[in-house]
């Protein structure tokens, strides 16, 4: 009497549809993320830097605000009183708490965290740890908080990534399907917390390549970032990140001065990227704790925030009043401007708050501290642009739009920095609502991206898709397609078989003699049950102990594996192998097991008929 078969899971991805549905849940977790992040770091930002160290930092207009008069029951009991000390030690208070967090908990939580997706999605199959994107949003509330520079993109797409690869591997998916669901949680986290459901779709597909997009990813990282949009916009509200009234592109002549953007974006980017990297080495160097690094960073952040409060935090507010076309120093500060600046002394107020922003940002996360890149990248792209366009504006036209310049830098910065000038372009567009700055910003962010080819800020981006592990079964695909099974059908192999009714422990001794992890699994008729992997399911030492007598191979077996035919090419298997994450793959033909390929056969075939002198 045949033994019953194990019945498929309900929940499982078994196409397009299935994929896309999860996607949705992806997006909708990924906007209360969001949310609940966004909600919890202007308290926290309230509660440190606006009440404890007396600034009043403003801020966009489509962000969280918390009033004085909704906390009043609070009893919190700082006065608004300015405590220049504490605008100095916060960062270093911050630094430290941190550095205690990231060290103690999870040490890869650290840095950017966009480069610990992009590493994930190339070179991990898409697998994150969820206990980063927790410790990575605690510990950014810590650093943002606390005066240090960054943005708070990078723990909020870093929360949607985790779910998303949390997800696959609740569902069992393959690789290809994780790494898809890794970018849709990144879309969802970045179209929710920019209002910018395009624009974050766009730039998760963009990011992980310096010249090529992720295009399988596009339609399911779309539906996830509309979900997480609706879902943020419907608790948070239906409005752009800015509100802007001032943008126009009317002049053809305009265009000698958006060029100067470009080139200046890129050099400034260039200049950027090295800083960040030298503290970064620098830090690394140190023989220190890691916990202290980050203090040390926050050290000099203070200091620079006694003179340009501006430039610490995220500096999300000061972009707004620069784009409201007002002075962007406020009063406070030791060097506060006591009066509007105008002429070229505004000018050099923008290229200063640039410059200070890079060293700001710099040594909070190239010294450990956790936020991310993105928003540094918008202000200083921002502030290097207002120069530019005041500068135009006092040399030629009295009537030009500096708001302009300052949202064309924006998108030409990160353009440069990040090589995704689409992303950048869309990205600005939607986070104030306006399209008419679409065709300066195609050209700037294009000269921008073109000049900046040879640099990067996240280390772990890839060229293009065919020098990603994720795309090696697209390497000459054609050829792979021409061949069958039963061409190569001396190559089958029977060795690592085993039957359905021995025990677990029984087959984990064998495996240590052959050397095997997974194994093809025949029933006492020699009718095909499905494939085990020792890589994924094993006894512990515990459970041998145990049950080591009770668990036999079927047990275990996942008996949804698929396997090939005679009339199958070798690419249709390849794509079985990586989608599936199995190491061969079982041939029959008429219901009959004639053996297994693996996947090094499958590339020993491959380079002896795409290499033969070679080979031979």
């Amino acid at each position: 009497m045949k033994t019953e078969r194990l019945k498929q899971p309900i929940f499982r991805i078994r196409g397009r549809r299935s994929l896309y549905f999860y996607c949705i849940l992806t997006g909708i977790v990924s906007g209360l993320g969001a949310f609940l992040f966004s909600r919890i770091l202007a308290f926290s930002e309230y509660l440190l830097l606006d009440r404890a160290a007396g600034l009043s930092l403003p801020h966009p207009s489509g962000e969280f605000l918390i009033e004085s008069q909704d906390v009043l029951h609070w009893g919190i009991p700082f006065s608004d009183e300015y405590r220049p000390w504490l605008v100095f030690l916060l960062p270093v208070l911050g630094g430290l708490l941190t550095g205690w967090i990231v060290n103690r908990f999870s040490p890869e939580s650290g840095g950017t965290g966009s480069d610990a997706m992009i590493d994930s999605f190339h070179n991990q199959e898409g697998r994150m740890n969820p206990v980063v994107s927790l410790v990575k949003s605690v510990a950014t509330i810590f650093t943002l908080s606390s005066g240090g520079s960054g943005g708070k993109e990078g723990p909020i797409s870093q929360i949607g990534a985790g779910f998303g690869s949390l997800l696959a591997t609740f569902l069992k998916a393959g690789a290809r399907a994780r790494r898809t669901l890794l970018l849709a949680g990144t879309a969802g986290g970045l179209g929710a917390i920019f209002h910018a459901p395009l624009g974050g779709a766009l730039t998760s597909v963009e990011m992980i390549y310096r010249e090529d997009i992720e295009s399988d990813s596009l339609i399911p990282c779309i539906i996830s970032s509309v979900s997480a949009y609706l879902v943020y916009s419907s608790l948070n509200g239906f409005n752009t990140v800015y509100k802007v009234a001032d943008t126009e592109f009317s002049r053809y002549t305009d265009l000698i001065f958006y060029f100067g953007l470009g080139i200046l974006c890129f050099l400034c980017g260039d200049v950027f990227i090295r800083i960040f990297r030298k503290v970064q080495s620098f830090s690394g160097s140190l023989k220190i704790s890691p916990i202290i690094k980050p203090a040390l960073g926050g050290l000099l952040v203070g200091i620079i925030g006694l003179f340009l409060p501006e430039t610490i935090g995220t500096g999300a507010g000061v972009l707004q009043v620069a784009l409201d076309g007002k002075d962007p120093v406020g009063t406070q500060g030791i060097f506060s401007s006591a009066y509007q600046a105008t002429g070229l002394w505004l000018v050099a107020i923008f290229f200063i708050l640039a410059g200070m922003k890079i060293l700001t940002t710099s040594f909070t996360i190239g010294t450990g501290g956790s936020a991310g890149m993105f928003g540094p990248s918008l202000f200083i792209g921002g502030m290097l642009g207002g120069g530019v366009g005041t500068l135009a504006k006092i040399l030629m036209y009295p009537d030009l739009s500096v708001t302009s310049f300052i949202l064309v830098g924006m998108g030409a910065f990160y353009a440069g920095v990040a090589s995704a000038p689409i992303a950048g372009m869309i990205m600005i567009c939607e986070m104030i609502g306006s399209y008419t700055l679409l065709p300066p910003l195609m050209v700037v962010s294009i000269l921008t991206f073109v000049l900046s080819h040879k640099i990067s800020l996240y280390r772990a981006q890839k060229e293009t898709r065919f020098q990603s592990p994720a795309h090696f079964w697209d390497m000459n695909r054609d050829f792979l397609e021409e061949i069958q099974v039963k061409t190569w059908k001396d190559r089958l192999r029977t060795l690592a078989v085993t039957r359905d009714h021995i025990l677990l422990s029984e087959l984990e001794e064998e495996a240590l003699k052959i050397q095997a992890s997974d194994y093809i699994v025949l029933d006492q008729e020699n009718l095909y049950v499905g494939i085990l992997s020792l890589r994924k399911v094993r006894h512990t030492l515990e459970s041998r102990y145990v049950v080591g007598n009770l668990i036999t191979v079927r047990d275990v077996t996942d008996t949804t594996a698929p396997c090939g035919k005679l009339d199958d090419s070798l690419a249709s298997l390849l794509k079985i192998l990586i989608d599936r994450d199995l190491d061969k793959i079982a041939i029959q033909e008429n219901g009959q097991f004639l053996g297994y390929l693996r996947f090094a056969d499958l590339m020993k075939i491959y380079f002896e008929n795409t290499f033969p002198k070679i080979s031979k």
